[in-house]
């Protein structure tokens, strides 16, 4: 059985920005109401109340990047495994 090689070259870039996504991810978990109770429990008007709404808006597409960052990835490297092996 042949051994299927691994890519060596690592794209970092893509790395930092899964790390920033969980981070927003983790964020949004927070700023829920039902888990982290954030939006639940602060004062519309004053500054919080802005700025958990601000991270919110951010975060939201955070969820949607990952999954199509780690979509793409499984493919590629199902794709590659596949070729390598003479699979079909």
């Amino acid at each position: 059985m042949e051994s299927i090689k691994r890519n060596k070259n690592r794209q970092s870039n893509i790395e930092l920005l899964r790390i920033v996504l969980i981070l927003m991810i983790i964020m949004l978990h927070y700023n829920n109401g039902a888990m982290g109770g954030a939006l639940a429990n602060i004062h519309s008007g004053t500054f919080p109340y802005y700025f958990v709404h601000f991270t919110e808006s951010l975060s939201s597409v955070a969820v949607n990047v990952f999954i199509l960052i780690t979509g793409y990835f499984s493919y590629n490297l199902n794709f590659k495994n596949k070729l390598a092996t003479g699979l079909k």
